[in-house]
């Protein structure tokens, strides 16, 4: 839910102990993944996400509700996590078809349409 408090844990780079983070999610969209560049379903919260980070768990009242992932370069403490939904999605498809079978596209575009001003 937005607004909720989320804690994230990793190990950032330059240092070796657990860096624990805490920050709210302010968004729930769709965007670009930096590594595969295909558009999926993100949590974008506002606790720091720095290089090596990716790979910790991110916690709600101790449930993992998501995986840092990345961090948006140009802007300070805004960070995205991988839902569990997906990552569920994954382990299933891999457990019934022994890999990742990927999204079905449909093969339509579209676009988003926002007044500019």
């Amino acid at each position: 839910n937005l607004q909720e408090k989320v804690t994230v844990l990793g190990y950032p780079t330059g240092g070796d102990k657990l860096s624990i983070t805490e920050g709210i999610i302010s968004r729930v969209d769709m965007a670009r993944y930096a590594h595969s560049d295909v558009a999926l379903l993100v949590i974008q919260i506002d606790a720091a996400i720095n290089s090596g980070n990716s790979g910790g768990p991110a916690l709600i009242d101790n449930k993992v509700v998501g995986v840092a992932f990345q961090a948006m370069v140009d802007a300070e403490n805004i960070g995205y996590l991988v839902p569990t939904l997906l990552i569920r999605r994954l382990l299933i498809d891999v457990e019934k078809n022994n890999g990742n079978t990927g999204f079905v596209s449909l093969g339509i575009g579209w676009q988003n349409t926002e007044n500019p001003i």
